[in-house]
């Protein structure tokens, strides 16, 4: 079932999941019941804390989301519940609770973030994963992550997130990761690009993902050169690309 990706180039994925962060915080069961109740594919990111717990974060620190001078490994994830995200009633969920949510209801972009604990943050993963029924994937800036993936589970949908900063560029190169995963999840600002249209003359059936588009100008980027992308959107603010509508518009022309 995992290594059918066609669904990569046809769900349109929430980044974060569906959120504002004022009623419903990014990363929280609140955004993802949203993306769920539109139908949407949804985009989280997973840590492993200090005490053992995989959560569901972005930053690698609280300081953004929930006012407070604590890196996110460092969080007790005995006391979540008063991890509250940007004022809401939301807290900080666990990586379980986010997939018991979900349920295979829709599509899953799962981010591992960057780790020194590499092993034992992706056996942890895959301990939890191996018994869910849902469809996703992996995806990591973390080369030695993604590496793991591609050496203990090739039978899972596998990316290589592709950052806009030089250092990350040459890494990624270096590497040559294009050659095993599934797709590249490329920043928007790294759009339009010969280096990537390179690698589709060599690996034509790789395929692009772009991260993260919020107005037109990012929307024709994403049309132009990728497959599909990762968006968010804000009603209040002009600029924002809207929600997109029950045909999966947003997905490229060519999949549709």
């Amino acid at each position: 079932m995992q290594r059918d990706n066609a669904w990569l180039t046809k769900t349109v994925v929430a980044h974060r999941g569906l959120h504002d962060n004022k009623i419903y915080p990014e990363n929280s069961l609140g955004a993802f019941e949203q993306a769920i109740k539109h139908g949407y594919g949804i985009e989280f990111d997973v840590w492993l804390t200090n005490d053992g717990e995989l959560i569901v974060h972005h930053d690698p620190s609280l300081k953004r989301t929930c006012k407070r001078n604590q890196r996110t490994r460092d969080i007790d994830s005995s006391k979540l519940d008063e991890y509250k995200l940007f004022g809401t009633n939301y807290s900080i969920p666990k990586f379980v609770d986010v997939l018991n949510l979900v349920n295979g209801q829709v599509n899953l972009v799962i981010e591992i973030k960057p780790t020194n604990k590499v092993d034992m943050t992706c056996s942890m993963i895959w301990n939890i994963l191996k018994d869910y029924k849902g469809v996703y994937c992996i995806e990591s800036f973390d080369t030695r992550v993604v590496k793991w993936w591609a050496t203990n589970h090739p039978e899972i949908i596998l990316g290589q997130l592709c950052d806009r900063y030089l250092f990350h560029k040459i890494l990624i190169r270096a590497t040559k990761h294009y050659k095993f995963v599934d797709f590249l999840a490329v920043s928007i600002d790294n759009l339009p690009s010969r280096y990537y249209q390179k690698l589709l003359k060599k690996r034509k059936e790789l395929i692009i993902f772009t991260w993260t588009v919020r107005n037109k100008k990012h929307f024709n980027l994403a049309i132009e050169n990728a497959d599909n992308f990762i968006f968010e959107t804000n009603l209040k603010n002009p600029e924002y690309i809207p929600l997109p509508d029950k045909n999966n518009t947003y997905c490229h022309p060519k999949y549709r």
